[in-house]
């Protein structure tokens, strides 16, 4: 457990906790999915879309975390 918590991707020189690169790519992934979903106007089906997104977000940082991790 110990190894996960101090893992770190080296970016441009710089290092990066996993965790923060594995959110920025959730982030992004349910930025997309919104995005998709209102140009097939099927956003109107949901009822508060910021809480959607950030479900969103919370569903895929788990999934890429669970299959990315350390």
């Amino acid at each position: 457990m110990a190894v996960a918590l101090n893992a770190e991707i080296e970016f441009l020189g710089v290092y990066l906790p996993w965790w923060l690169a594995i959110g920025v790519a959730a982030y992004i992934t349910a930025w997309i999915c919104v995005r998709v979903l209102e140009m097939l106007h099927l956003t109107k089906y949901i009822w508060h879309l910021p809480l959607f997104f950030l479900a969103l977000v919370i569903v895929f940082y788990s999934a890429i975390g669970l299959a990315l991790a350390p």
